[in-house]
């Protein structure tokens, strides 16, 4: 009969395809929560050139929370959405039209300017924060657009 201290070493060899396996779930569970919709509805098949901005916190419908993953791109089109490269599985690259974007607000803070920007759409609803650097691209295409 085997020892039960055996038991937790016969574990070890799976810890990695579990570990994957949680990691793909939680991707997709996560971008079911609002990113899919309008990764369906505005696709982008290429991604446009143009700095790429940081978001410390975006949110998609009630709970897709994102936190330092988004990315974001403004282009004469709209804002691009896309995600770092270990969040990739099912969040396909999207484009939103500047119509969409519902709300700019500049927020002053104690560690600097930063932006927080309202998306409303058929799609759903985002919510991103965004630093302060973005301001030149922001007046650049979003003024063009509105």
């Amino acid at each position: 009969m085997p020892s039960s201290q055996s038991q937790p070493q016969e574990f070890w060899p799976f810890f990695p395809l579990f570990f994957v396996g949680m990691w793909i779930f939680v991707n997709f569970v996560i971008s079911q929560m609002g990113w899919r919709s309008f990764a369906n509805r505005y696709p982008a098949q290429t991604r446009p050139t143009g700095s790429a901005y940081n978001s410390p916190s975006a949110w998609f419908g009630l709970l897709g929370s994102y936190r330092n993953v988004v990315r974001v791109i403004f282009t004469d089109a709209g804002v691009y959405f896309y995600v770092l490269f270990l969040f990739r599985a099912f969040h396909p690259p999207f484009l939103v039209p500047w119509e969409s974007v519902k709300r700019v607000e500049k927020l002053d803070g104690f560690f600097g300017r930063k932006y927080s920007l309202g998306i409303d759409d058929p799609a759903g609803k985002i919510r991103l924060r965004l630093p302060g650097k973005i301001e030149q691209d922001l007046i650049r295409y979003y003024r063009k657009a509105v």
